[in-house]
């Protein structure tokens, strides 16, 4: 049987076993968005300042005295806010809160510091020059302040300005997201303007009981992580507005989301989830995977790998199909890896409990994004088995990788994957992997 996947301008045409059971899921159902039939991008945003989710608009909110801290994710997601950040500032302005009262933000967590000309770039020249900007900085404390700790025990350490603040206003846009379910929402303040100390702590939920490793998708009212960051929606005692959007495959607004960063943000998860996901009625043997539209690099075609995981069994077989036009990127790799077969059957012996005890001795000193990504590679490769075709990687990066088989040929995957399933395997396909994730019925 033939199957094709999209492939840049083209595609990749594959011949699978006729023996396995495909299935290719079909859309889960959506909501709608909240601004019905409005025509167009900065319509949808307006009609949702306009018309907020459990909050009151802007003009009608009674901040205390001080300025106006408007927290924009940074470069690394794509929320087009050059395109309708001027409607959120004129809305300020209307409600008595003018530019030259909002300070800018970019949420780095603890990524590297934007310049002026990507901010240009991230929210508009024109934006930029109404207000005034500074980036965040993670790891001076004296440049954060103490909020007390979550139920877990997350140390809050956030931004110096929001103890000042008289009204924060996130700004960003909601997609599957690895940990924490869909991105978005109070996102933005944790791990968007956390210190790094904060950030480690929050993200150690991922290596604690159950060990959930990969959370795409997950319902938000049953995630921990998610949980964990959205009580700092309390704690800065601050109040807060949020404007999210929702994107297509070409970066186009579908729709918008605006008030309480948690009702809010719970509409859009729901309307992206109908969007992206793909409805399953159980777990099956394997999947093919297709990094579209996800296709710039390495790291950002992974995430079809990572939002196809939900839809496995365990020990499933991933075969993925990964673009990534620009190779490795800026993927930082380690300078040797101990051999596929010997690493997994170590870490299947030591179950998902001991994965992180065993990171950090043989891998000590890495910076939190570091440990955690090799974290959850390590809880990848310990549960599924990986054949990947990524033409644009060269035979030293996918050896110091480790964590996956790596074929020249794209049908070798297929052969690959078919020597571990069984004859009558159920396959499911996510030809839009990249931005599509696994909805089962019960979840």
């Amino acid at each position: 049987m033939e199957i094709r996947l999209p492939w840049g301008d083209s595609s990749l045409a594959l011949q699978v076993p006729d023996s396995w059971r495909l299935s290719f899921p079909a859309p889960a159902p959506s909501p709608g968005p909240p601004e019905g039939e409005a025509p167009d991008e900065r319509q949808r945003v307006m009609v949702a300042l306009r018309r907020p989710i459990g909050s009151p608009r802007l003009a009608e909110i009674r901040p205390r005295r001080g300025k106006v801290l408007l927290i924009v994710d940074d470069n690394t997601r794509p929320t087009p806010a050059r395109r309708f950040l001027d409607l959120l500032l004129d809305e300020l302005d209307g409600a008595g809160k003018p530019a030259r009262d909002v300070l800018l933000i970019p949420a780095l967590g603890i990524h590297t510091p934007m310049a002026q000309q990507e901010m240009e770039a991230k929210v508009g020249a024109a934006n930029l020059a109404r207000v005034a900007w500074e980036n965040h900085d993670a790891f001076r404390k004296e440049a954060n302040r103490y909020f007390g700790e979550t139920r877990r025990g997350t140390p809050v350490w956030l931004n110096r300005h929001i103890e000042d603040a008289g009204l924060v206003v996130l700004v960003g846009m909601v997609e599957p997201h690895l940990w924490a379910g869909f991105g978005g929402g109070l996102k933005n303040i944790l791990p968007g303007v956390a210190h790094a100390e904060t950030i480690a702590a929050h993200h150690g939920i991922i290596a604690e009981p159950p060990y959930l490793f990969n959370r795409v998708g997950m319902d938000p009212g049953a995630n921990s992580f998610r949980e964990d960051l959205e009580e700092v929606g309390a704690m800065v005692g601050v109040p807060i507005f949020c404007l999210n959007v929702v994107l297509d495959h070409a970066g186009a607004i579908l729709a918008a989301f605006a008030g309480d960063p948690v009702a809010c943000h719970r509409a859009a998860a729901a309307f992206n989830r109908g969007l992206s996901g793909r409805l399953m009625g159980h777990r099956v043997d394997g999947v093919i995977t297709a990094s579209h539209p996800m296709d710039i690099n390495f790291k950002q075609s992974m995430k079809c790998v990572g939002n196809a995981l939900p839809a496995l069994k365990p020990h499933g077989v991933v075969m993925g199909f990964l673009r990534a036009e620009r190779g490795i990127d800026d993927v930082k790799v380690p300078e040797n890896a101990k051999p596929l077969w010997l690493v997994r059957r170590l870490l299947r012996l030591l179950g998902p409990s001991r994965v992180m005890s065993l990171l950090e001795r043989v891998r000590p000193g890495l910076s939190v994004e570091e440990k955690f990504l090799a974290y959850y590679t390590m809880q990848l490769m310990r549960q599924h088995d990986l054949f990947l075709y990524v033409p644009t990687l060269d035979a030293q990066s996918v050896r110091r990788l480790g964590f996956f088989r790596h074929t020249a040929e794209p049908q070798e995957v297929i052969a690959l994957a078919a020597r571990r399933l069984r004859r009558n395997a159920e396959v499911a396909v996510f030809p839009e992997g990249g931005a599509t994730f696994p909805v089962l019925r019960d979840s």
